[in-house]
């Protein structure tokens, strides 16, 4: 494995809630992403994201390789993964709400 997502230079949001550990792999031009980023705002979730449409696209295949190879089936953005376990695929609000303990 490449370790691809190590190289990825993330941006850190701040918020009341640091646990679970969440990192976003987003497109700057996807508005569920946009909804996806403001949800964990309003709800006070740190986390760390990156734009991989905004990286080097040698970096973002093997980061989109590394994501599918760990993770199994992330086949649309936006993708959050919880403590390096596992991943959510697309921003479902109910999906989310269930499993960052929200409902």
């Amino acid at each position: 494995m490449s370790d691809a997502l190590n190289q990825v230079e993330y941006t850190s949001v701040g918020g009341s809630r640091s646990e679970p550990s969440l990192r976003l792999y987003s497109l700057s031009t996807c508005a569920f992403c946009r909804r996806a980023m403001k949800y964990l705002g309003e709800h006070g979730f740190s986390y760390q994201y990156v734009q991989l449409d905004q990286i080097d696209f040698e970096l973002k295949r093997e980061v989109k390789k590394e994501l599918k190879s760990r993770y199994q089936n992330v086949p649309v953005f936006p993708i959050l993964t919880i403590d390096d376990r596992e991943a959510i695929s697309g921003f479902v609000e109910d999906r989310w709400a269930e499993r960052l303990g929200l409902s």
